[in-house]
């Protein structure tokens, strides 16, 4: 081959090249939104997966908690109340409906201890409630602490609490607004509502009274 022949080859070459690098990088751009696609799909599956397992455990320990016989004493919500401080709210008249509870009032940012052992079912906001917590214990029995001012840090579905859990703080959120700040007490079980008041346990010790109200920052934040 000549010196001449291998000149005039070397731009074909160049161009083959060339063209090969554009092919590829055409395929990689192309490949790119497939590639994307299948690392979400991953993602989202894991995470459901997760979820679903999560709900899953906690069918389990609810089904366990079914055997059980409900608890027969309920632990005051609110540390620094006693029961005598109590006003009999149970059926009081609320427009075209009963009240379903017991309003323990107290300061805004008051903790909210679980009443019982169990596991958290529920947290969210509704119109009547404002933001709720709502706990499932023995016997199946659900415990619902209404019209928080915000959520204890953290606190997930399916967390086993204990009667020294706290689940949010006193407030005046759902239509509450307006209102001495309180909390909202209600307990359900196979047959519906019931009046919680009877069953309430002090846990108020004056010896041991503290302040562990949550800093006055404002009212409504949920601080999950």
């Amino acid at each position: 081959m000549t010196p001449a022949d291998q000149t005039s080859r070397t731009p074909q070459r160049l161009s083959i090249l060339s063209h090969r690098k554009f092919v590829l990088k055409k395929s990689l751009i192309a490949l790119f939104p497939i590639v994307l696609a299948a690392l979400v799909l991953s993602s989202v599956s894991v995470l459901l997966a997760s979820r679903v397992a999560d709900k899953f455990v906690l069918y389990v320990h609810v089904a366990q908690l079914y055997t059980q016989e409900p608890d027969r004493q309920i632990s005051m919500p609110l540390g620094d109340v006693s029961r005598k401080q109590i006003a009999n709210t149970w059926h009081a008249p609320r427009g075209d409906r009963q009240h379903e509870g017991q309003d323990i009032f107290a300061p805004r940012g008051t903790p909210v201890l679980s009443g019982t052992e169990g596991y958290i079912l529920k947290i969210g906001e509704n119109n009547l409630g404002g933001q709720t917590v709502s706990v499932i214990g023995a016997g199946g029995r659900t415990y619902y602490y209404a019209h928080l001012d915000s959520y204890a840090p953290q606190i997930a579905v399916g967390d086993y609490v204990t009667r020294q859990s706290m689940l949010g703080y006193v407030g005046t959120t759902g239509n509450a607004a307006g209102t001495p700040p309180h909390l909202h007490f209600g307990v359900y079980g196979s047959g519906g509502a019931m009046n919680p008041l009877p069953l309430l346990a002090d846990r108020f010790h004056p010896e041991k009274k503290r302040d562990d109200r949550k800093p006055q920052s404002g009212s409504g934040k949920k601080n999950r």
